[in-house]
């Protein structure tokens, strides 16, 4: 089983408390939390069909 990445905790705990607790975010949502172009945000993270993304998969992503 692989282990989570050190900095996982910390960007999922900032994230909760940038969202007021939100499970989903949308693009525009991502983008402006991240302070980087829509464009960017839909190339970076793994946004499903309906351009949504959990808190848990962006933290991982972030967590790189």
């Amino acid at each position: 089983m692989p282990r989570e990445k050190e900095t996982y905790r910390d960007n999922l705990e900032y994230l909760i408390g940038r969202t007021n607790g939100k499970a989903m975010l949308n693009v525009k949502e991502v983008s402006e939390l991240c302070g980087i172009n829509y464009k960017t945000a839909k190339k970076l993270f793994p946004f499903n069909e309906c351009n949504m993304i959990s808190l848990p998969s962006l933290a991982r992503k972030m967590s790189v």
